[in-house]
C-alpha cells in the first residue's frame, strides 16, 4: 500500500543551505549539510557543550523526499540577537568571532552567514533574503527525480500533490521579531510610527508571490509585542543566556495591533497567529480575544493552531504557572510540565475553535525527568525504540483525554521542530525516517492496544494516518 504524502507543519528545512554563505549560499536547499568540524578553542567548546543538538541537516528536500514528507510547512527565522549575547563564558571565549565560531557549530551555518547576522541590525531584511532564497528554490533538484512548490492555496496544493514526485510547501515565520526593521529598533521612532511600520511590514508579507500560513508571535526572545514562555534549560539557562526581560508579560498594544493586522481578511490573506513560545498571560488574551471573534462572526472562525507543541499534563493554565519553570519542576514526571507546553484547558479551547496541535519530535520538549530516568537505564535496542514511540503516544492520548470527544483525532499532527536545534528523538533523527516512524506507530498500537478506551472505535492506521497526514490536508482544505 502507497505511503500518504506526510505532512510536518514545522521545520526548518532552509536555514543551512540560505546561510551557506552570504550574500550567495555555497550549497542549496536538496543537499545534506554536516556542520563544520570544530578547529579552535571556541568551536570546540560549543561542540562539547550541545551533544545532543545534531550536526547535519535533518530535513534536507533529499531527506523530505526519501521520507515522502510532501507537505512540509518551511519555518523562516531571523536569528535573535539574544544568541549572540552570550554570559558567563571562559575568558578565551568572550571576543565577538569567538561567539561566531561557537554559533557556527551549532547552526551550520558558514561564518560570513553568521557575522550577516550578528551585524544586520533589521530582521525584516533578513526575513525578506530567507523568503527570497526558499522562493527560488522553487522547480526540479538537481537531479531532475523530484520538484518543490510553495502555495498559499489548496486546489494548487492538491494538484501538486496529485504527483508523486512533488514536494508542497506552505510558509511560516518563527517569531514576531521578523517585523521589526532596523529604525523600528533604532529607538529613535514614536510608538505611533512603529504601529504604522508594523501595519507596513505585514502589509508587505501578505503582499508576497505565496504568503505564510502562519506566524509565532513570540521566540525564545521579548519582541516588545508579547511576553513569552521560558524555554531554555539546563546549562544554557542558567549561565549562558537570559531570557528575563518581557518574560510571562501579556500582551501590549502593539502585540495587539499586530496580532489584528495578521489576523485580518481586510488587507490581504489572513496569517494565522501560532501561539507556541507565548506566555501563558499573552495565550489567555489570545484566546479571549479569538472566542469573541468567533462568537460574532460565526462564519469566519478563527482556528488556534500550536505547531511545534507537548503537553504538561495540567488541568489548567493557572495551574502550569503555579510554580516557576525549571528542572525540578518536571524531575518526577513523564511530561515536560513547563508552561510552554500546553494544559488540558487550552488543549479544550483549540479544539473547540477546529485548530491543530502539532507534536514535536523533541524527547526533552516532550519527556519529564521520569522519562529520561527510564531511558537511561534501557539497555535494549527494541525496548528504547518502544519506549520513544510510548512517550509521543502518551502526549497523543493526553489530547485525546482532555477532549474525550472522536473529534479529538481530528487535531494532531507532526509539528517536529527538525533543523531547529531539537533534541531528537532516538532512531527517528531526520525526515526521511517518516515512514519508519508511521509503520513503528502502527505496529506498537497493534500489538500493545495502548490505551485503547481512548481510540474511539479508530483502528491504529486510522489514528496514525490522521496524525502523520490527513489533519493536515483537512485543515488546509478549510483554511488554505
Amino acid at each position: 500500500m502507497a505511503l500518504p504524502a506526510f505532512a510536518d507543519i514545522h521545520i526548518h528545512p532552509n536555514l543551512k543551505s540560505c546561510y551557506s554563505g552570504y550574500p550567495k549560499p555555497k550549497r542549496n536547499i536538496w543537499e545534506f549539510i554536516d556542520h563544520p568540524m570544530p578547529t579552535g578553542k571556541a568551536a570546540r567548546y560549543a561542540f562539547d557543550h550541545s551533544p545532543n543538538v545534531v550536526k547535519y541537516s535533518q530535513t534536507n528536500f533529499y531527506a523530505l523526499a526519501e521520507g515522502n514528507v510532501r507537505m512540509p510547512t518551511i519555518s523562516l527565522y531571523p536569528q535573535e540577537k539574544g544568541f549572540f549575547d552570550i554570559r558567563n563564558l571562559p575568558k578565551l571565549l568572550t571576543n565577538a568571532r569567538s561567539r561566531r565560531e561557537m554559533m557556527q557549530v551549532i547552526t551550520g551555518y558558514e561564518m560570513d552567514s553568521v557575522q550577516y547576522l550578528s551585524d544586520t541590525m533589521s530582521y525584516f531584511d533578513i526575513l525578506q533574503h530567507e523568503y527570497r532564497y526558499v522562493y527560488n528554490s522553487q522547480g526540479q533538484s538537481p537531479d531532475g527525480k523530484y520538484e518543490f512548490k510553495l502555495t498559499d492555496n489548496f486546489e494548487e496544493l492538491k494538484k501538486h500533490l496529485a504527483k508523486s514526485n512533488t514536494i508542497v510547501g506552505t510558509l511560516s515565520i518563527e517569531g514576531g521579531h521578523a517585523l521589526f526593521d532596523e529604525e523600528m529598533l533604532s529607538g529613535k521612532l514614536t510608538p505611533t510610527e512603529i504601529k504604522k511600520r508594523i501595519t507596513e511590514n505585514i502589509q508587505i508579507i501578505k503582499s508576497w508571490e505565496v504568503h505564510p500560513f502562519l506566524i509565532n508571535l513570540c521566540h525564545h526572545f521579548y519582541n516588545h509585542l508579547a511576553g513569552h514562555s521560558r524555554s531554555l534549560w539546563g546549562l544554557v539557562r542558567k549561565g549562558f543566556l537570559n531570557q528575563n526581560e518581557g518574560i510571562n508579560k501579556g500582551l501590549n498594544g502593539l502585540g495587539i495591533k499586530a496580532m489584528k493586522e495578521l489576523l485580518s481578511k481586510n488587507n490581504g490573506p489572513r496569517i494565522h497567529v501560532d501561539i507556541k513560545h507565548m506566555s501563558v498571560r499573552s495565550r489567555k488574551e489570545l484566546y479571549n480575544w479569538i472566542r469573541s471573534y468567533n462568537y460574532i462572526s460565526a462564519g469566519d472562525k478563527i482556528p488556534i493552531l500550536a505547531s511545534h507543541a507537548g503537553v504538561n499534563g495540567f488541568k489548567t493554565m493557572n495551574a502550569s504557572i503555579l510554580s516557576p519553570d525549571h528542572e525540578k519542576k518536571s524531575k518526577d514526571h513523564i511530561f515536560n510540565r513547563w508552561a510552554i507546553n500546553l494544559s488540558s484547558e487550552e488543549i479544550r479551547i483549540i479544539h473547540e475553535t477546529g485548530g491543530l496541535i502539532g507534536l514535536m519530535l523533541d524527547k526533552h520538549k516532550l519527556g519529564g525527568g521520569r522519562f529520561h530516568d527510564q531511558v537511561a537505564r534501557i539497555k535494549d535496542k527494541d525496548e528504547l525504540r518502544n519506549r520513544y514511540l510510548q512517550l509521543f503516544l502518551d502526549n497523543v492520548f493526553q489530547i485525546i483525554q482532555a477532549i474525550n470527544k472522536p473529534s479529538a483525532w481530528d487535531i494532531i499532527c507532526i509539528g517536529s521542530d527538525l533543523d531547529g536545534g531539537v533534541e531528537h528523538f532516538e532512531f527517528y533523527d531526520k525526515a526521511s525516517t517518516y515512514p519508519v516512524l508511521y509503520q513503528d506507530l502502527i505496529d506498537y498500537l497493534s500489538s500493545t492496544q495502548y490505551n485503547r478506551s481512548l481510540w474511539f472505535g479508530l483502528k491504529p492506521e486510522d489514528m496514525v494516518k490522521k496524525i502523520m497526514h490527513e489533519n493536515v490536508f483537512k485543515f488546509y482544505q478549510q483554511h488554505l
